[in-house]
């Protein structure tokens, strides 16, 4: 048994040195928090002090001792860290942004705390207290203003919205939940909007990108595409110079969902209705136009039904 011992610490003592000098690639951080060398998870992720500096507990027993130890230790944190300063820099840069007027710098700050999303309506005192220059130095950072969320785009990508899945879960204390796995593969599968899950942690949404919106959790880069798409519509008027409505205008200071729309988010009928009334808009469900009738080589013209509209919508008061 000893001599079974002695050869068994050589093999331990040889893998150590093959993972204390391993190269980037060849460790990966799995959705449940695992830090895996050639498919061997050798340590896993706790939550630290901050969010964005996660602790690396090494799974070794006695057998592998200093120094070998500790130079995987070393090796590992520094994978760490360096995973998550190339992954998530704008939330270092946000947080590093001394140059920054102070109101700018506090919403930097909640920006970075909240992990690159945070809802317009929460910091919209301080999002007017900000000047042209305020604006164009945190948009020099990488954030966007939106209609309805402030965010940072680059971290809409799979790889860092996956990540950020994983340190939200180390601070809550889920990371095993089958929901951060849900969630990472829900961002790199490119869609723009999914029914809520009740079993999801809701700000599990937020922290990859979506944002909950009636009985659709949407992107919110998508949410911001929308936006665009009827603030013309609502603000159109006719003109000597352009008479002809544009698809989906309507009188009244509303609009009419367009195919555009529902191919945006992916949804359509209710779904839809529900995404435009958690964002302010009343729905009105109205006929459409009548048709007018196509000539037919019968001498009696046929009478063509009356299709109902998908809706019309018009902003709340």
């Amino acid at each position: 048994r000893l001599a079974a011992q002695k050869a068994l610490a050589g093999e331990i003592a040889e893998r150590a040195e093959r993972v204390a000098t391993a190269t980037n690639a060849d460790v990966v951080l799995a959705s449940d928090g695992s830090l895996r060398w050639q498919g061997s998870a050798v340590a896993r992720l706790v939550a630290g002090d901050d969010a964005l500096r996660p602790r690396v507990i090494l799974l070794a027993d006695d057998m592998l001792v200093a120094p070998g130890r500790e130079r995987v230790q070393a090796r590992l944190e520094l994978w760490v860290a360096n995973h998550c300063e190339t992954l998530l820099k704008p939330l270092f840069d946000l947080r590093a942004a001394e140059t920054l007027a102070p109101a700018a710098r506090g919403i930097a700050f909640r920006l970075a705390e909240n992990l690159g999303t945070i809802d317009r309506a929460e910091v919209a005192e301080e999002v007017r207290g900000l000047d042209q220059e305020a604006r164009a130095g945190m948009r020099a950072l990488g954030v966007r203003f939106g209609a309805y969320n402030i965010y940072v785009p680059q971290l809409l990508k799979p790889a860092p919205s996956g990540l950020l899945a994983i340190l939200w879960a180390l601070k809550n204390g889920s990371v095993e939940s089958a929901s951060v796995a849900e969630l990472t593969q829900l961002a790199s599968s490119g869609r723009t909007s999914v029914p809520v899950d009740p079993a999801v942690p809701r700000p599990l949404y937020r922290i990859v990108g979506y944002r909950i919106a009636g009985n659709r959790a949407v992107r919110v880069d998508i949410l911001e595409r929308l936006a665009d798409l009827i603030r013309p519509l609502i603000a159109w008027r006719a003109t000597p110079e352009q008479s002809v409505p544009p698809d989906g205008a309507a009188p009244g200071n509303g609009f009419m969902v367009t195919v555009s729309m529902t191919s945006l988010l992916g949804c359509s009928g209710e779904d839809f209705a529900s995404v435009l009334r958690s964002l302010g808009y009343r729905v009105e469900r109205k006929p459409a136009p009548p048709k007018p009738a196509e000539p037919s080589a019968d001498p009696v013209a046929e009478t063509l039904p009356e299709t109902p509209q998908a809706a019309t919508e018009s902003p709340s008061s």
